[in-house]
């Protein structure tokens, strides 16, 4: 997934104003009537539905609205350059050079101005009849010639970064089974491979509830949106591993839902790891409600199991004993996560 990209945009210039004079029988010029020069196409950026990345600016990094058009004759004002307008994924968040926030595009449909046509010079025939002496003096040729330049459009260097709109992120080690928990929570389709990193990034799926007995009807109708986060290693805030290329991506999500597979010798140890490596990245990650999954257990005793939940139980951390596979305890899961939501 392209998700950072860096582009740089300028509007256009604003058209410079004309020189001109109206025919008069009887005399060399008439009275000035230049107009002016029209404006600068301005820069837009728009969030469109149909993107989920960033993608069309991989390659192509400049960008530039229109010029304005020069005035003409008969006070005739030049056309006003075309703006540009590039469509946004939903959940970029737009910086400049300096790191400050230029935009935080998410909603559909939202617009917002980032660069500002330069305005168009004015033509010769704002020239004021009392300022028009002889053409034949030195200040009237001054005079005569007069018009203004137009004006160079606002340039800037924007910082794109593509943060997944997702109520749910799913985290957890590498092969610790998210992958498979989206594809039977959803109805995506991410590549599942029973070794790490078979996900290399971000897929998202959109959970429906329409009934819910257990809630007394709470979550009839609800659809919540699930992100499948690439897993993450100790030191991925420091960029190990996949890095922190996709810690950015549940910074928006309500809910982080904690997978720990019971594979590993010390799911509190597997949970703390992650756990680190998220309030190392940003604070507000570390703060967002978990709700900690123990997965696979379709493949250890029951003895085993016990053992593995009882570590949480010691240390009053509430777990739910899954498996994706069998589809053991994901309605627990939907229910925990609409009552939490």
């Amino acid at each position: 997934m392209v998700d950072y990209i860096k582009i740089k945009i300028k509007a256009g210039k604003g058209g410079d104003g004309a020189v001109s004079f109206a025919r008069l029988r009887g005399r060399s010029f008439g009275p000035p009537d230049g107009g002016d020069g029209g404006a600068g196409g301005d820069v837009y950026l728009a969030v469109n539905k149909d993107l989920n990345t960033l993608l069309p600016y991989r390659f192509k990094k400049n960008f530039q609205a229109a010029a304005g058009e020069r005035g003409g004759k008969n006070h005739k004002k030049g056309a006003v350059g075309s703006s540009l307008l590039l469509p946004m994924p939903p959940g970029t968040r737009v910086s400049d050079e300096a790191g400050r926030l230029v935009a935080d595009l998410t909603k559909v449909g939202e617009k917002v101005m980032v660069a500002k046509g330069g305005q168009g010079g004015r033509g010769n025939a704002h020239i004021k009849k009392s300022e028009v002496k002889s053409q034949k003096s030195k200040v009237g040729k001054e005079i005569w010639s007069w018009h203004e330049k137009g004006g160079e459009g606002q340039e800037i260097a924007l910082t794109l970064e593509l943060k997944l709109l997702a109520d749910v992120g799913l985290i957890g080690l590498p092969n610790a089974g998210k992958s498979t928990l989206l594809a039977k929570l959803t109805a995506a389709h991410p590549k599942i491979a029973p070794y790490p990193f078979t996900t290399l990034e971000p897929n998202l799926g959109v959970m429906s509830y329409p009934t819910a007995p257990r809630l007394r009807g709470a979550g009839k109708g609800k659809e919540l949106v699930l992100a499948d986060i690439p897993g993450l290693i100790e030191g991925a805030s420091e960029g190990k591993g996949l890095g922190d290329l996709f810690l950015r991506h549940v910074e928006r999500t309500k809910i982080l839902v904690h997978l720990v597979s019971v594979e590993v010798e010390d799911p509190l140890e597997a949970l703390l790891v992650i756990n680190k490596e998220l309030e190392s990245y940003a604070r507000s990650l570390a703060d967002k409600t978990q709700v900690i999954l123990l997965t696979k257990i379709d493949i250890v005793s029951k003895e085993d199991l016990k053992n593995k939940v009882d570590q949480f139980k010691k240390r009053h951390i509430k777990v739910i004993p899954i498996s994706a596979m069998s589809e053991a305890g994901l309605e627990l899961l939907k229910d925990e996560l609409i009552r939490k939501f």
